[in-house]
């Protein structure tokens, strides 16, 4: 967390301040605090134990685009799929959540790839069913695609990867076409990888850290099909792909072409999102697997 809050404008400050932060939380919340999960990106979270001798998990976020619908996303959900919020600062950036037991991630849960996929999507399908409600912070999907297509188009132009322009320019076009023909709209998660979807014991599996927007659901699905294992290690990854989209399309009611269309153009984005961050490596292996996923939704 702290490296990658390091390199942020103001991030040096708050990462100075933080260690005052948690202390006035945890005296205006009663809260006793434990020591801090590992892993986190751009949070602090830990367990804490409330006046009432409940355990609970206290996440401090640094300010930042991403993190500033998470409350208003717990809160429309309330636990359907997700973990549930308790409190909140004022400021929207302090959460006071529910715990997870055991709090497995689902990418660590036993059985095969299709088991962990099938429970997962069954989760989405939760968060899902609780409407589309825009409260406060909760960005458009159509405006924030607008944007990385813009930036994917320029990334392509200007950092001469040597990237396919015909897939490119697929990807664009998806990112400008897809949010207006969706069939309806959800509050999406937005980062629903199988790290992010934790054993409970009231439900079997709950998501945490979203990244919420609205719009088509099919956006959400690409993280948790191609990181409930390695898809791209198996010999010909194309019919693995198209096994696992439509056992998503059967659980979610969305077509399977429709979401490999959305993995395919996310997975575009974030090559280049890489690439501009000198990360050639990740960019490439991001490259390869869109091409594997334009193939199943027949780019």
């Amino acid at each position: 967390m702290a490296e990658n809050v390091a390199a942020l404008p103001g991030g040096p400050a708050w990462l100075a301040d933080l260690p005052e932060r948690l202390g006035a939380v945890a005296r205006e919340w009663d809260l006793d605090l434990g020591r801090p999960f590992t892993g986190g990106s751009c949070s602090w979270a830990g367990p804490v134990r409330t006046a009432g001798g409940e355990s609970a998990v206290l996440k401090l976020s640094f300010p930042h685009r991403e993190a500033r619908g998470e409350a208003a996303a717990l809160r429309l959900w309330a636990g359907a799929g997700a973990v549930r919020l308790l409190r909140v600062s004022d400021d929207g950036f302090a959460l006071l959540l529910e715990r997870c037991r055991p709090g497995v991630p689902l990418v660590r849960a036993p059985g095969d790839a299709e088991e962990r996929l099938a429970a997962g999507a069954r989760t989405l399908a939760g968060l899902w069913s609780r409407g589309a409600a825009a409260g406060p912070g909760l960005e458009l999907l159509a405006d924030v695609l607008a944007e990385w297509a813009e930036l994917t188009a320029d990334r392509h132009a200007r950092l001469r990867t040597g990237t396919d322009p015909g897939l490119v320019r697929a990807a664009v076009d998806l990112m400008g076409a897809l949010p207006g023909s969706a069939t309806r709209t959800v509050v999406l998660h937005g980062d629903f990888n199988p790290g992010n979807v934790l054993s409970a014991e009231r439900a079997p599996w709950l998501a945490i850290d979203p990244k919420p927007m609205v719009g088509d659901p099919g956006y959400d699905v690409w993280p948790l099909v191609t990181q409930v294992d390695a898809p791209m290690a198996y010999p010909d990854p194309v019919p693995v792909l198209r096994r696992r989209f439509a056992l998503c399309a059967e659980i979610l009611g969305e077509p399977a072409e429709r979401l490999a269309a959305w993995s395919a153009a996310r997975a575009v984005e974030s090559a280049f999102d890489r690439f501009n961050r000198d990360d050639a490596e990740g960019g490439s292996a991001d490259l390869t697997q869109a091409s594997a996923l334009a193939r199943v939704a027949g780019l």
